[in-house]
C-alpha cells in the first residue's frame, strides 16, 4: 500500500493539512500535490469547517520547494509543463476554498513551499521562518503560479527581485514587504495560529466566507462592479439566519451564537 505523504485532521470547526515528509523537507512531488488536491476537493464540500490550518511536518521546514530527484527524470517541455499546470491547479483549488485557509510556517518555505503559502488567504510565520524562490540556481523558475500571486502580493519589481536574486529572506523581511501577515516567537506559532482561528470561528461563517468570494471574485472585476458584488451579496446576507442572530445580539448587548 502507498504510503500518505498528507494528512488532514479535523477540531471543532478547524481543519489541520499538513505535509508529511520531513526528512524530504515536506518537498512537493506528484503524489503530494494529488493528495492536496484531494483534500481540497473534500474541504470544499465540508461546511462544518471554517478554517483550513496548512503547516509541514517537523521543525525545520514548511516546505523547500518542489521535489528536484522527480524533476530529474523530466526528459520533455510536455512533462515539465504538466508538472507545472498540476501543482497550478493544486494551488488554485487551495485558493478557491469557501473556508479561511492559514499558512503557518515555522521553518523553510521556499519555491513550490512559498507558492504553496501564496495560495492560502494569510501566512503565520515563526521567527525563525525563511522564504525565498531560488529557481534560478536550477534554470527554472516558479511553475506553481509564483511568478503570477507574488507580483499580485509585492508588485513587479519587488517581485523580480526576489526570483532574480534566488536570496533567502528572513520573516522580518518578508513581514516587512507584505508577503505575510504577523510573525511570532518560534515557540509560540502553534499557539499563536490556533487562538487566532478561534477568533475567526467565532464569527459569522457566512459572512466570512462571502467577504472572501466577493474579495476574490471583485479583484477579477472593475471598482465599479465589484461595488455592486458587494451589494448584492450585502443584501443576500440580511434573508440569513446568522445575520439575523448578530443583530439581535449586538442590540441585546450579548455575544452572538452563529452555530
Amino acid at each position: 500500500m502507498q504510503e500518505n505523504f498528507t494528512s488532514l485532521e479535523f477540531k471543532d470547526r478547524i481543519a489541520n493539512l499538513q505535509i508529511n515528509r520531513p526528512s524530504q523537507l515536506n518537498s512537493l512531488n506528484k503524489q503530494v500535490l494529488q493528495e492536496l488536491q484531494n483534500h481540497c476537493l473534500n474541504l470544499k464540500e465540508n461546511t462544518n469547517i471554517d478554517v483550513v490550518i496548512v503547516s509541514g511536518a517537523g521543525d525545520k521546514s514548511f516546505v523547500a520547494g518542489a521535489d528536484i530527484k522527480e524533476m530529474q527524470d523530466f526528459k520533455t517541455n510536455i512533462e515539465g509543463e504538466n508538472f507545472s499546470k498540476l501543482g497550478s491547479q493544486t494551488m488554485l483549488l487551495l485558493e478557491n476554498l469557501p473556508q479561511i485557509v492559514i499558512a503557518k510556517v515555522q521553518g523553510f518555505a521556499l519555491g513550490g513551499g512559498l507558492e504553496l503559502a501564496l495560495a492560502c488567504d494569510f501566512i503565520i510565520a515563526s521567527e525563525k521562518a525563511i522564504f525565498g524562490f531560488p529557481e534560478v540556481t536550477l534554470g527554472l523558475i516558479p511553475g506553481f503560479a509564483g511568478t503570477q500571486r507574488l507580483s499580485r502580493k509585492i508588485g513587479p519589481a519587488k517581485s523580480i527581485e526576489w526570483i532574480a536574486s534566488a536570496k533567502k529572506y528572513t520573516a522580518e523581511h518578508a513581514l516587512n514587504c507584505g508577503l505575510i501577515s504577523y510573525v511570532t516567537p518560534h515557540n509560540e506559532l502553534n499557539n499563536f495560529t490556533e487562538e487566532f482561528s478561534i477568533k475567526i470561528i467565532k464569527n459569522s461563517p457566512t459572512a466570512i466566507k462571502t467577504a472572501k468570494k466577493v474579495i476574490q471574485q471583485g479583484l477579477q472585476l472593475n471598482f465599479e462592479m465589484g461595488c455592486s458584488l458587494e451589494s448584492r451579496e450585502f443584501g443576500k446576507l440580511f434573508t440569513n439566519q446568522e445575520s439575523k442572530e448578530g443583530i439581535k445580539a449586538f442590540i441585546e448587548k450579548r455575544t452572538p451564537n452563529f452555530i
